[in-house]
């Protein structure tokens, strides 16, 4: 995949009205966590991960890694979720459209409650909520990126392939309140493509996920115990 940029300029404004003046901050977190795993046949975000669960061990390392606030977005099985969050770095808050299954509506969700709470951030990392294993080194790697090139979408690559999480600043937020349902994170890269830059990493970890037992039992057999 190559990742030359295109010359399109495209500017965007999140709109006024969610956007408090004089009080930005650092770079917050959203995650994606409404899904209903069901390739997965248990339900990941609580599936266990170290001393607690996966998505205590996300939140965990987007915190060290420097992103506050962090926001995660929950659907099915939500209230078990916030649960498990509760007295940790992240807040819960509920997709109620999670039924569509669409995570771009989760990230949508996460940036409007961002920006109407007051939390008037630089931008934000998009993360998954099924990537614990992602160590706070990687996240302090690109939010350092994203603070040298504030307007910059910072995505981390691997061997010149995407990963997670992605870095949107906040004057495009509302380039993704604007996509509609279909749409994706990828059809905003696409129409972005000329405002990102590409953070290179050291591990695959930022191209995985788990979606099915298998994928979760090789990560925790990789990456569950190494800092």
């Amino acid at each position: 995949m190559s990742f030359a940029p295109s010359n399109r300029s495209k500017k965007g404004e999140a709109p006024s009205d969610l956007v408090p003046p004089g009080r930005v901050k650092g770079v917050a977190a959203v995650v994606a966590a409404a899904g209903f795993s069901s390739r997965m046949g248990r339900f990941k975000p609580l599936l266990p991960w170290r001393y607690g669960t996966v998505i205590e061990a996300v939140a965990a390392s987007l915190a060290e890694g420097g992103a506050s606030p962090i926001i995660v977005v929950t659907g099915h099985r939500g209230a078990e979720i916030a649960e498990q969050l509760m007295g940790g770095p992240a807040k819960a808050v509920f997709n109620p459209d999670y039924r569509l299954n669409e995570m771009l509506r989760s990230y949508q969700v996460g940036v409007e409650v961002l920006c109407r709470k007051g939390e008037c951030v630089q931008g934000a990392l998009l993360a998954l909520g099924d990537q614990p294993h992602i160590p706070a080194g990687v996240i302090r790697q690109i939010i350092g990126r994203a603070l040298v090139e504030p307007e910059a979408v910072v995505v981390p690559s691997f061997m010149q392939r995407r990963g997670h999480p992605v870095y949107l600043p906040r004057r495009v937020f509302s380039d993704l309140l604007g996509l509609s349902r279909g749409q994706s994170l990828r059809t905003l890269l696409h129409a972005l493509s000329d405002r990102i830059v590409y953070e290179t990493v050291d591990s695959d970890c930022v191209r995985r996920d788990m979606d099915v037992p298998a994928e979760y039992d090789s990560l925790r057999a990789e990456f569950e115990w190494v800092d």
